[in-house]
């Protein structure tokens, strides 16, 4: 295990944000200031080396031997959705990743087909892993957040133009439910786009948006809301969907994506660029009949197991002891 040019992880919070300081400096520097970068020799191990994100390739020497675990290609095929020069930097790692072939792993079917259609299926193993529910989900304690009350539907995702909130928030007015009692509670901190969802949040009628929520006030909000809403226009894998699905909340996503393929068949869908669409679903999760919420819940619960923590390590133990020749 390495942490950054580490060979532990630091004990300490500041040890941790030094580290974490200069493996983002060495990290950027490789892309924007290469001459400087140029001193400091790459890191090579004996082993294969597991990459846990695209971009610490950019401070190895990168082989075919080792694995490399991809989200997706977002600042690829949306720059637009991120900060400025976040596309160079993944784009220096995926031209890395393309000529040293190495093995790939993906979060979804969805982020593996979109990385093979950039950068072609000549790699020695591509499959999917999907990321385990966490087990903080699990634990009792709860705290309700201030200002929010039932009936709600619920919003879990960094604010901004990638993850949609605007339109969401125009749905949400152009639904009526808030004339009806109903709260929208959007969570999550700020990225790139934010502005314009928070300043239409504030003039909008039912909209609560408290910024970040802590571990036990999002265990409160799952427990609670009456529906949950992620219409995002480019997501890697949408964990806020599994966890809603795991405390019984039917979900509203967008359709033909990551969201309707990690939520699974019980999800409702809708057109993320269409407001009157997702005005529509959101109506449709406030109303859901007892019967249809039931059944909707039967089959996520079912769904949900393919995100059980076991069984996705043993996934990982599968494919390493495959790829070392170890015990298949």
């Amino acid at each position: 295990m390495r942490y950054g040019r580490l060979h532990a992880f630091p004990r300490t919070d500041f040890g941790r944000r030094v580290a974490g300081r200069l493996t983002h400096w060495e990290t950027t520097a490789r892309v924007f200031r290469a001459g400087l970068a140029a001193s400091l020799p790459r890191v090579r191990t004996p082993n294969p080396t597991l990459h846990l994100d695209p971009l610490s390739v950019l401070r190895h020497r990168l082989e075919p031997r080792d694995i490399v675990l991809c989200h997706d290609v977002g600042p690829i095929t949306h720059a637009d959705h991120f900060a400025p020069g976040v596309d160079r930097l993944y784009g220096r790692a995926y031209d890395t990743i393309r000529s040293a072939k190495p093995h790939m792993v993906f979060v979804s079917q969805t982020s593996r087909r979109a990385f093979h259609a950039l950068y072609g299926e000549d790699f020695p193993s591509s499959l999917a892993i999907h990321i385990p529910i966490r087990r903080e989900m699990n634990e009792r304690d709860e705290i309700q957040p201030a200002g929010v009350r039932a009936p709600f539907l619920l919003t879990v995702g960094s604010i901004g133009r990638r993850k949609n909130q605007a339109r969401c928030i125009e749905a949400f007015a152009r639904s009526g439910l808030a004339e009806q009692g109903w709260q929208y509670v959007l969570i999550g901190g700020r990225e790139p786009g934010a502005e314009e969802a928070i300043a239409l949040g504030m003039t909008t009628a039912g909209v609560i948006m408290p910024g970040y929520a802590d571990e036990a006030e999002l265990r409160w909000l799952y427990r609670h809301a009456g529906g949950f809403v992620l219409m995002s226009l480019l997501e890697g894998f949408g964990m806020p969907v599994i966890e809603a699905a795991k405390h019984d909340l039917p979900c509203l996503v967008t359709e033909s994506s990551v969201l309707a393929e990690v939520g699974g068949p019980a999800m409702l869908r809708a057109d993320a660029l269409d407001s009157a669409a997702i005005a529509d679903g959101m109506r449709a999760l406030a109303q859901m009949p007892d019967a249809e919420r039931a059944e909707r819940q039967a089959r996520s619960r079912q769904h949900i197991e393919l995100f059980d923590r076991d069984l996705i390590l043993g996934q990982w133990r599968q494919l390493i002891d495959r790829l070392a020749g170890g015990p298949s």
